[in-house]
């Protein structure tokens, strides 16, 4: 293999970086948090003259700013959506807040101090908050601890999903769904999300802590990563070739680049390349044969993707690549640093396992002035149909399991604080928290948003936005984390356009999430990303865990399945393959089959 050098490789860690934190902010089913720059920070935060006063005079005064009625009137407010509260001592509410921080902290910007003159003005009322702030790295780490301690702050970032769940069956937490009658907002992003009220309760009815929410205006289902492969353009072009539709295309642009390589034309060592290690090359893959690398559910019943015929046909495939030495022997040890050295240094042609941002941080970080990376999407194996994207966004408004806010057992005022956080997810809110304010942050072009050129204009945008308060790119997260993201403003900061091919366009430019909607269409939706819901005890969601991704079995079929990929372990073999079947069902502390047979009765249908 002819050397390569490790240059230029700054653009790609800030990518990197970026990309954590959409991850993180979208509330991925891997369980990804954003790591924080600094130390954790804590403070509190004074008082906003700007939004103080009375609760008579907050609650409408006559004239332009009197609310209508209408819950979406930007001067509505908890009385004029027939919300009535109790009488505070001196008009103020007193709240403890512990917060997560990611890479830049909200403390003191224009949209936090916005978002609290706007409280104030929503509930009648004075805030005088007492903020703890610590950085999200320490606070996941943290935060069962605090609330096993049961000492725990009025209001509390949730980074932790359901395991809240039995910190509210103890008292810890409030019990939200005794406090319905104090949320205008939420119950339209329960409504919404696919499962509706029992994805954001618990059997029982009780509801512990308010979902994170997202916003898709414009009910674009796309994805963020495993829905495209990328490809070397400049290559495709100097050869006249195109990206394949088909999986009959693939092997053959496959088995042509490769004579490039053997005869010199085409300056590479390998036809595919991974990007990482830390994804298995077979998870590009798994969509394209409608299964899945972990427990998924297939539209009818939950099962265990890396079990089923179609999986082992996958990997049949996979094993013809690499024994006719299309794959890059390292696919399975390159760490990511080293897969970006390869992409940006010519190593490879095809790239099957990268997320959104991915081939535009290639294009920045290489060395050959001609080299293009672009994307097409998955193409079709004829037996299955249109390929499965993983991740598809839910149109409209939705809730995320993953994190979210919790309030205390304990808080002297509850109806205050339900009614507040259910106010973060009002239009207003999520409109200003992503966008900010029009003029200061964003203008009006014909019908849509655009945010200042002091923002797009930046070196990095998203960390400039950051300095705003907004919270669209995830790098800043004012308010009460996590108030719901807006789609159409993330697409703005933090998804960069990147070459595309497609059959309709040719070549064109997009951006990931967009064009994998697009691209992909209806179809593409895979029924994993539109689960029912299955109501389980903290035990049984343990079990569960098992089958899921770093779980006991996931683990287990990656260092097996490599074995099938590289030839170690015969895939045509019936008795090989029972046994890595049998492998892959001891790994979990009680019965494999019991546990899907549990999750399916388990489940909501």
């Amino acid at each position: 293999m002819k050397r390569k050098s490790a240059t230029k490789l700054t653009a790609l860690m800030l990518t990197g970086v970026m990309t954590a934190g959409l991850l993180a902010g979208c509330g991925n089913k891997d369980g990804n948090s954003t790591p924080a720059d600094g130390d954790a920070q804590q403070g509190g935060q004074e008082q906003n003259d700007a939004g103080s006063g009375s609760q008579e005079d907050n609650a409408g005064s006559s004239g332009e700013n009197t609310p209508t009625g209408d819950k979406n009137d930007v001067n509505a407010t908890a009385a004029s959506n027939g919300i009535s509260l109790p009488e505070l001592p001196d008009g103020t509410l007193k709240l403890e807040v512990s917060i997560t921080d990611y890479q830049q902290s909200s403390e003191g910007t224009l949209i936090q101090e916005e978002w609290q003159k706007r409280m104030e003005a929503y509930l009648g009322c004075k805030l005088d908050i007492s903020w703890t702030r610590t950085a999200d790295r320490d606070y996941s780490d943290n935060e069962l601890v605090v609330l096993g301690s049961g000492s725990v702050a009025d209001v509390a970032t949730v980074t932790k999903g359901a395991a809240v769940n039995e910190y509210g069956e103890d008292g810890t937490l409030l019990n939200l769904s005794d406090y319905m009658d104090y949320m205008v907002y939420y119950p339209e992003y329960m409504a919404m999300t696919n499962g509706g009220e029992d994805f954001a309760k618990n059997e029982d009815g009780s509801m512990y802590y308010f979902m994170d929410g997202f916003y898709n205006p414009l009910d674009i289902q796309g994805a963020q990563s495993f829905t495209a492969f990328a490809y070397r353009f400049d290559l495709l072009r100097q050869k006249n070739w195109t990206p394949p539709v088909t999986m009959d295309e693939f092997t053959t642009l496959c088995e042509n680049i490769q004579a490039g390589i053997d005869d010199g034309s085409l300056d590479l060592d390998y036809v595919i390349i991974n990007n990482t290690k830390d994804y298995a090359l077979y998870r590009g893959f798994v969509g394209i044969f409608h299964t899945w690398d972990c427990l998924y559910y297939n539209g009818s019943e939950w099962v265990f993707g890396p079990l089923e015929d179609n999986f082992r046909e996958m990997l049949r495939y996979l094993n013809g690549l690499y024994e006719a030495g299309y794959i890059d022997p390292e696919f399975a040890t390159a760490d990511f640093n080293q897969g970006q050295t390869k992409a940006v240094t010519g190593v490879g042609a095809i790239c099957p396992t990268l997320w959104a941002g991915s081939v535009a941080s290639w294009n920045n970080a290489k060395e050959d002035e001609n080299m293009e990376w672009g994307l097409a999407f998955l193409p079709k194996n004829d037996t299955y149909g249109t390929p499965w994207k993983w991740g598809s966004r839910q149109a409209a408004k939705s809730l995320g399991a993953n994190m979210g806010i919790c309030i205390s057992g304990a808080t002297e005022h509850p109806e205050y604080v339900v009614a507040m956080i259910d106010y973060q997810y009002s239009d207003q809110i999520v409109e200003l928290m992503n966008w900010g304010l029009e003029g200061q942050t964003y203008t009006v072009e014909g019908d849509r948003k655009v945010y200042i050129d002091d923002i797009m204009t930046a070196e990095k945008p998203a960390v400039k936005s950051a300095e705003y308060g907004l919270m669209a790119s995830s790098v800043c997260r004012s308010g009460i984390p996590f108030i719901p993201l807006d789609f159409n403003a993330m697409l703005e900061l933090a998804s960069l356009p990147e070459p595309w091919w497609s059959e309709a366009q040719g070549y064109y430019e997009g951006k990931y999430w967009v064009e994998s909607s697009v691209n992909g269409g209806p179809d593409s939706v895979a029924p994993y990303d539109r689960p029912p819901v299955a109501y389980l005890s903290a035990e049984e969601q343990s079990s569960k865990a098992q089958l899921g991704y770093s779980g006991t079995c996931e683990t287990r079929v990656k260092e097996l399945a490599y074995n099938f990929i590289v030839g170690e372990m015969d895939i045509d073999d019936d008795a090989a393959w029972e046994s890595y079947v049998q492998d892959v069902k001891s790994q979990t502390d009680e019965d494999f089959d019991g546990i899907l047979e549990m999750l399916n009765a388990k489940t909501v249908k």
